[in-house]
């Protein structure tokens, strides 16, 4: 199976030009699944505490509009999150669109900050589903979204229920760009997952500089496979799904947990 991550500009006329190169390298690269960085589609609204929520509708209308356009990638899964807005809720959701099928919901962003240019914690709602793999055909997905890397615990289940892909869209800066990737490495040896990451890059409006840094780690020693960056944006992998179920019955997802055996093992 091959898999792309990627890096994506937050400015929106950027944003347009990197849509059509990710179109071309993934026609030459023959990917089967592209993972987007987080809210893709318009710039971050939750940087502008006192105009977000006015923002609101618009972003999840641009959303919509580009979301049209995904087979125009010409692969036969992406994975994205997006911005819901029902019952006076407003959620970060992550979606799977497969070739010819649609969209399938996934999970709804659970954690989040509440900082300068993060101000996530008063914007959206948490999911009230937890933390649900998905399954595709034989594919198994979990998916942690930005901030939600840092549970830890959320990666060891996911592990238990035996996924192949930890999926991380980000949108996180330039400053912190090694300790988010130490972390996915860390994710996949957790999980027993290849640990994929697609993240924000360029400069907002305001000036804040995103990180970029896509990755792909793999299971059992969390090696890095690969990595974007400001010259490379896009990277793709052949990846080998033995390797994660050889994973599931190696360290540490073998460890006996809460006094009874792994119930994977």
């Amino acid at each position: 199976m091959r898999v792309t991550v990627c890096e994506l500009s937050d400015e929106q006329g950027a944003f347009k030009k990197d849509w059509e190169l990710l179109k071309d390298y993934l026609v030459a690269n023959q990917s089967d699944l592209v993972l987007l960085p987080e809210l893709p589609f318009h710039e971050w609204i939750a940087g502008d505490k006192e105009k977000m929520h006015q923002l609101k509708q618009k972003a999840v209308d641009k959303h919509e509009e580009w979301l049209a356009r995904l087979g125009e990638l010409g692969v036969d899964m992406v994975v994205y999150t997006k911005p819901v807005l029902t019952q006076g809720k407003y959620h970060n959701s992550a979606f799977l669109w497969k070739k010819g099928d649609g969209h399938y919901p996934i999970h709804a962003k659970h954690h989040f900050p509440n900082e300068e240019m993060f101000w996530e914690g008063e914007l959206y709602s948490p999911d009230e589903n937890g933390f649900q793999v998905f399954t595709i055909g034989e594919l198994k997905i979990g998916i942690l979204i930005c901030s939600e890397v840092w549970f830890t615990e959320h990666a060891r289940s996911y592990g238990e229920q035996n996924i192949d892909l930890l999926l991380c869209p980000r949108a996180t800066g330039a400053q912190s760009v090694p300790q988010w990737v130490r972390c996915g490495q860390t994710l996949s040896v957790i999980s027993g997952a290849y640990c994929l990451s697609s993240n924000k890059t360029g400069v907002s409006k305001s000036g804040f500089k995103w990180g970029g840094n896509g990755w792909i780690s793999q299971p059992l020693d969390g090696e890095l496979i690969g990595t974007t960056n400001e010259s490379s944006k896009f990277f793709t992998a052949e990846i080998d799904l033995s390797l994660t179920k050889a994973a599931k019955k190696d360290y540490p997802l073998n460890v006996y947990y809460n006094g009874k055996s792994n119930p994977i093992n």
